[in-house]
């Protein structure tokens, strides 16, 4: 543990990232403005957003894509290898876990499982053991809203909002502490080989 000169606990942040959520609004705003980017780095991201506070943990919640792409043609292929790719350079990134949720339902209505699910579990088993101060979550998906309130009012930690302009659920507005508007700045371009395919 570390304290500074008056023996207080230096302040821990956790950043919880949903990247199922944050990958769709991305895609969506690329059509209007190209420059958002969506194979981001998550750990800069988490960096920016906690500033000068110790930075504890980083949770990338997302779900492999559908093995069903091999079949397809081959820009199909290649995002689906390129996704592959992208997930395994941010699963060598200090201080990253990166968890997986599931694909469910037939080709053309997939449905995802058990992200939300991780993630909310997560931020709750980590305040109920002090790994955190101050949770980050970036997602504006407002089923976080229960464990947020419990992250708050059982174990009195503080919550944070990353969210994107117009999206933010009106019940996660009204559980967190700190609501801050996802800015183009934030989301920097993973650097990793997109060719080798």
């Amino acid at each position: 543990m570390v304290y500074d000169n008056k023996l207080k606990q230096v302040s821990k942040v956790a950043v919880f990232i949903d990247n199922s959520n944050v990958f769709k609004i991305i895609q969506y705003l690329r059509k209007s403005d190209p420059k958002w980017i969506s194979l981001y780095d998550p750990l800069k991201l988490a960096e920016k957003l906690v500033g000068n506070r110790n930075l504890a943990y980083v949770g990338f919640y997302c779900v492999q894509p559908p093995s069903y792409l091999l079949g397809e043609d081959e820009w199909h292929i290649k995002i689906y290898k390129i996704t592959q790719k992208y997930y395994s350079e941010i699963e060598k990134m200090p201080l990253v876990h990166v968890k997986y949720g599931n694909l469910r339902g037939p080709k053309g209505s997939l449905q995802e499982k058990n992200v939300d699910t991780q993630l909310a579990t997560d931020m709750v088993a980590m305040a109920a053991t002090g790994a955190y101060n101050t949770a980050i979550i970036v997602s504006n998906d407002g089923d976080y809203e229960s464990a947020v309130n419990l992250v708050k009012n059982t174990f009195g930690k503080k919550v944070e909002v990353v969210f994107f302009k117009g999206r933010l659920s009106m019940n996660l507005e009204k559980s967190c502490d700190v609501k801050r508007r996802a800015r183009r700045s934030f989301f920097e371009l993973l650097d990793f080989d997109k060719n080798t395919f």
